[in-house]
């Protein structure tokens, strides 16, 4: 991840292994604040399930909140996710991540030379 926030990084990815996070996201990627009531509603997540999967996802970045009235209203943040994607398509082309270890530092699945005999 890029811009001082690598610790977030684990915190991204296990909001992203659960289901039902993963299904939010997914409705929120085409909608802007949506009321967690009409989300656990489309999705049919009980309040209290609900509640804990926004929490997951809102400390890991992936969305934010705002408060109207009474009602707490939800939106992707895509930001977050964007760098999350290229880190993933970056380990998959193998390309060289400027974050990671230097092209000197990595191991070489060459095998080590054995010294020269000696002649009898």
């Amino acid at each position: 991840m890029t811009r001082n926030n690598e610790g977030r990084a684990g915190g991204v990815f296990d909001a992203l292994a659960h289901p039902t996070r993963r299904e939010i996201l997914r409705y929120l990627r085409t909608r802007d604040y949506v009321r967690a009531g009409a989300l656990g509603d489309a999705l049919g997540v009980v309040p209290s399930t609900l509640s804990g999967h926004l929490r997951v996802l809102r400390d890991a970045g992936l969305v934010e909140s705002r408060r109207r009235g009474t009602e707490i209203q939800y939106r992707l943040q895509l930001t977050l996710l964007d760098e999350a994607i290229l880190l993933l398509q970056g380990l998959r082309s193998g390309t060289h991540d400027p974050a990671g270890p230097a092209a000197d530092d990595a191991p070489t699945d060459a095998a080590p030379t054995a010294p020269p005999e000696e002649a009898p």
